[in-house]
């Protein structure tokens, strides 16, 4: 356990560090030691520690006697911009959707072992449900999880494994070999459809959001009441699903595979 003012030193350093990468604007994108510690009122040696560390994690770099940011934020920011594309372009496409099927719609990311909504729109009629813009929902329990774990790096489906598949809904899959046979299913044949999984008397259907790189970045996902969702209507709502997220996909770039062979 950490002593409580070792704690505080290390929170300290961490919002001094914040500070200096915070100075750093269009406007003035290179800063000298001298002047950091001027414009912060901090001490010119604890500012050249933090530089320091701040460079060796190619947060800055440096530029002469000065410093830019590094490639390190570009990272960082590469990742916020890219779910800030995705809900920008999926807005609209997600109310079509709700329209068409009379539904609630979702657009979901991967978030280490768990998704994360970034954009949902609600049906007239919305069934009570654990999700909201920002909620967090484990993957093996949503069919929107499930299409990106089947879409994913093989490290991932290990580290959901070996965290246990927790039990949300009566369907909900706790068999780590069984979890596997679907996602291979699911990759196969291009959407995931999840019945009492993540809640009782609900029906998911999610199909998958490809960036211009061609990798699976997000999922687009329909929920509703299964008393609503007739079973002779899943084919319709899976192909819905599928275009709507296919047309996000070729927002954010996507070229299908069959107009690359065309060229």
């Amino acid at each position: 356990m950490i002593p409580t003012n070792k704690k505080t030193s290390v929170l300290q350093s961490v919002q001094n560090g914040l500070q200096i990468l915070k100075l750093f604007t269009i406007e003035k994108p290179v800063w000298g030691i001298t002047e950091i510690a001027n414009a912060l009122e901090m001490n010119k040696s604890s500012v050249s520690r933090l530089i320091s560390d701040l460079t060796a994690e190619s947060f800055l770099q440096k530029e002469g006697n000065k410093y830019s940011l590094g490639f390190s934020l570009l990272s960082i920011s590469g990742v916020i911009t890219s779910d800030l594309e995705i809900h920008r372009e999926s807005k609209d496409i997600l109310k079509k959707l709700v329209f068409d099927l009379g539904e609630s719609a979702h657009v979901a990311i991967l978030e280490g072992i768990e998704i994360t909504y970034v954009h949902k729109v609600e049906c007239s009629n919305p069934v009570p449900l654990l999700s909201s813009i920002g909620k967090k929902n484990p993957v093996s329990c949503t069919s929107a999880g499930k299409v990106l774990l089947a879409f994913g790096k093989k490290n991932i489906v290990d580290s959901i494994i070996r965290e246990g598949l927790p039990r949300m809904g009566p369907n909900s899959q706790t068999d780590p070999e069984q979890l596997i046979v679907q996602l291979r299913q699911i990759k196969e044949q291009g959407y995931s459809i999840c019945i009492d999984e993540m809640h009782d008397n609900v029906i998911s259907i999610a199909a998958p959001v490809r960036d211009y790189t061609g990798e699976v970045v997000a999922a687009v996902s329909v929920v509703g009441a299964r008393d609503r969702i007739q079973n002779h209507e899943i084919n319709r709502f899976t192909g819905r699903v599928m275009e709507a997220a296919n047309e996000v996909s070729l927002r954010l770039g996507n070229i299908p595979e069959k107009e690359w062979s065309e060229h």
